[in-house]
């Protein structure tokens, strides 16, 4: 498969995510008991793992077929993307953030950590939809 059509797969991949985080984190869940709110923050946080990873992915994809640019983490693809003039500076650190938290959740587990990345995630879900503007609109 050619990458080009990888790429617009992975786009449609991401999209649909970034729509089912954000049915996720707009869903209403009030007559919950500890058990089952603690299942819809696990859920929420599991959604937020999924399009960050690719988020990510399809931008390290977006900067090889477009600018020809060869990056192998995600804080150097969202860099990469920065010096390239492709998202600016305030984009760029939240993207880098999401990485960040996202990082917090895959290492090291402490309920105060897993709290402050479950708040963030209405902002990170800004992010992703940011992203998701700036890609679909990219022909490649």
């Amino acid at each position: 498969m050619e990458l080009s059509e990888k790429y617009k797969i992975e786009l449609i991949n991401l999209q649909k995510a970034v729509s089912s985080f954000e049915s996720a984190l707009n869903a209403s869940f009030e007559n919950l008991d500890s058990i089952g709110n603690d299942l819809i923050k696990n859920g929420r946080i599991q959604k937020f793992e999924y399009c960050a990873e690719l988020a990510w992915k399809l931008s390290k994809m977006y900067l090889e077929l477009s600018e020809g640019i060869l990056s192998n983490s995600p804080k150097a693809v969202y860099k990469s993307m920065f010096q390239s003039a492709l998202i600016t500076e305030n984009e760029f650190l939240t993207l880098f953030k999401t990485i960040e938290d996202r990082n917090l959740l895959s290492h090291v587990y402490k309920e105060e950590m897993y709290q402050s990345v479950y708040e963030n995630l209405k902002s990170h879900l800004i992010a992703f939809k940011m992203l998701l503007g700036k890609l679909d609109k990219i022909d490649v």
